[in-house]
């Protein structure tokens, strides 16, 4: 491999398909930070990294846009118990939502246990709220992250105040996958109403974006057929990401979606809507496709950022982690050596993956060679 590199421009090489150092290792943080040792989530994410010898990839760097509702949008909530209540009342109707946080989730993790959009009404009150929608943009978050640890590494700036494609949210968030499921068969044109209404405010949200100077662009999309038909993502989330990536590639700009469910039926389409790789890819148990096969599928010259499943993460010792991650990085570069690949745990970590634990996967990495 190539001459020595610091974390950025050894990120972008392996995103880029130049010849890094070797091949990086970029930790994804998720959940397991507040299970850390205090001292070190007091030393900030930036020193365990350092410490550790890992290559800094800050995911959903601060979105530059900023969202703005009428004052006559107000939202209250209130407990109901464990339950925490929110009503977002508009001149056209009201929409409810509950989370709930259970003891062995812990402080960090609420469940979102009622949708807000629950019948044809509901989803035009929505429709009515992205219609009086409007964005600003606020470039001083991003210019504090740069500042900050977003100095070392390379950042993918969070795209969309929404952070997910319109059909995407409302799977996750707005409606839930059955209740979806039953609108469109009932009253699909109030549903693609909606969807082409959050879309078109989602292109005005990418087109501010742009103002921020990152690279590379990222959303949580959480895409996985778990949720929803490979026909439905072809056509509701793929049409999406593919104007998103015309608008940044206009530009110069990379967006690498996010995707950490069963890939199998989907990962084609994603390729084919022009997102520059994929970040967090599971193999199985968590998602449904290996390394392996998801290096086979795409080609080389498509970037996969994962590859370590996180209960392996969680469950091997660390003699056993060390060929299980040389295993993760032959798998992820290819049977030529030359695939481009970020090594990462995938998605999410288990609370309990300990410092120990990243710091060998991090020796393994570091002395690894195809």
């Amino acid at each position: 491999m190539g001459a020595d590199l610091n974390a950025r421009e050894r990120l972008i090489a392996a995103l880029e398909g130049c010849t890094p150092d070797r091949v990086p290792f970029s930790p994804f943080l998720a959940y397991v930070w507040e299970s850390l040792p205090a001292s070190v989530q007091a030393a900030g994410q930036l020193a365990f990294h350092t410490r550790i010898g890992a290559d800094p990839l800050w995911r959903g760097a601060p979105c530059p846009v900023r969202v703005h509702l009428p004052a006559t949008v107000t939202t209250r909530s209130w407990q109901e118990g464990p339950r925490r209540c929110v009503e977002t009342v508009t001149p056209v109707g009201a929409l409810r939502r509950t989370y709930l946080k259970t003891p062995a989730a812990g402080d960090q993790t609420e469940f979102l246990v009622e949708h807000p959009l629950k019948t044809e009404d509901d989803l035009r009150i929505q429709l009515w709220i992205e219609e009086h929608t409007e964005y600003t943009l606020d470039l001083e978050p991003v210019r504090q992250h740069l500042a900050g640890d977003g100095a070392v590494g390379l950042s993918l700036g969070m795209l969309l105040p929404r952070a997910k494609a319109a059909f995407q949210d409302l799977v996750e968030h707005l409606m839930g996958t059955e209740e979806l499921a039953y609108a469109l068969a009932d009253y699909r044109e109030t549903v693609e109403a909606l969807w082409q209404a959050m879309v078109a405010n989602d292109l005005r949200a990418a087109e501010l974006a742009l103002e921020a100077p990152y690279r590379y662009f990222i959303t949580w999309e959480d895409s996985g057929t778990q949720n929803y038909a490979p026909s439905a993502y072809r056509r509701y989330i793929a049409t999406e990401v593919a104007q998103w990536v015309a608008l940044l590639e206009s530009d110069g700009r990379r967006y690498i979606q996010h995707a950490c469910g069963h890939l199998r039926a989907i990962l084609g389409a994603m390729q084919a809507s022009g997102a520059h790789g994929v970040e967090s890819l599971s193999p199985p148990p968590t998602g449904d496709i290996t390394l392996a096969e998801a290096r086979a599928l795409v080609g080389e010259t498509w970037p996969i950022i994962g590859g370590i499943e996180p209960t392996r993460f969680l469950q091997l010792s660390l003699d056993e982690l060390g060929p299980y991650v040389e295993q993760v990085l032959a798998d992820g570069m290819g049977p030529n050596g030359v695939g481009r690949f970020v090594l990462a745990n995938s998605d999410s970590c288990p609370p309990g993956v300990t410092v120990a634990k990243f710091a060998r996967v991090a020796e393994v990495a570091r002395g690894w060679r195809p």
